[in-house]
């Protein structure tokens, strides 16, 4: 579902930079777009069923602070897992897809039919082309089977591919995000896309950068994160 953060806001009693803080560190199950919110709605309501059901005590507060710390894994950890790969073949959505979750690492060969299969129905519920020819393929929900910590695989592929993306331009690099839960799903995301919103880090990244550069960059850029996120 796609709303606007302030309709999600008030719908949830949050002030909208509450929410807009939440989506960034990740405690909230809605991804953001501009000023537009992109969530599931039945998990959404879980985990505002939850919320209701929690009493924010001292205690409670200490305990969700620490499990929190837990479950925010490095960016660059993910990406190293999940490796750096060039000249990704594929004409089309679906055939550069597939070749992707053909690359994924120390993944159980039984169940790349049905990681396939995930990500395309998830696009199908809407493009992960993010725009500026960049799309994050991710399943709708943390896979239970072959993932025990989350990975990131990115892929620079050999020719750009239509992914019917919101600024409609073709994609040329990929970003494939498979986690265990949903915090490390959107933790992951939150620090991504604010590698992505900068203008130098995009411009850096349409070079096609190796591991190491890959991966150094994003470190310099997480520990930008991590001062944005202790103000």
């Amino acid at each position: 579902m796609r709303r606007s953060l302030t309709e999600i806001a008030n719908d949830l009693g949050l002030h909208l930079d509450t929410l807009d803080r939440w989506i960034r560190q990740g405690k909230i199950p809605v991804n953001k777009q501009g000023k537009m919110g992109i969530y599931n709605e039945s998990e959404l309501n879980r985990w505002a069923e939850k919320q209701r059901k929690t009493p924010m005590n001292p205690e409670d507060e200490q305990e969700n602070q620490n499990e929190n710390h837990l479950t925010c894994q490095p960016l660059s950890h993910a990406l190293k897992k999940g490796g750096v790969f060039h000249g990704v073949k594929g004409g089309s959505k679906d055939e550069v897809i597939k070749a992707v979750v053909g690359l994924i690492p120390d993944f159980p060969g039984q169940n790349i039919a049905e990681i396939h299969y995930q990500l395309m129905e998830r696009e199908k519920l809407a493009s992960t082309g993010i725009g500026q020819g960049v799309a994050i393929p991710h399943p709708r929900n943390p896979l239970n089977q072959g993932v025990t910590e989350p990975i990131i695989v990115t892929c620079f592929l050999e020719k750009n591919v239509d992914f019917e993306a919101i600024d409609d331009k073709p994609v040329s690099v990929l970003f494939l995000i498979l986690s265990p839960t949903v915090e490390h799903h959107l933790n992951l995301l939150s620090r991504l896309s604010f590698c992505l919103r900068d203008r130098d880090f995009m411009s850096f990244v349409r070079q096609k950068p190796d591991t190491d550069s890959l991966l150094g960059r994003i470190k310099e850029m997480e520990i930008m994160i991590d001062k944005r996120e202790t103000r």
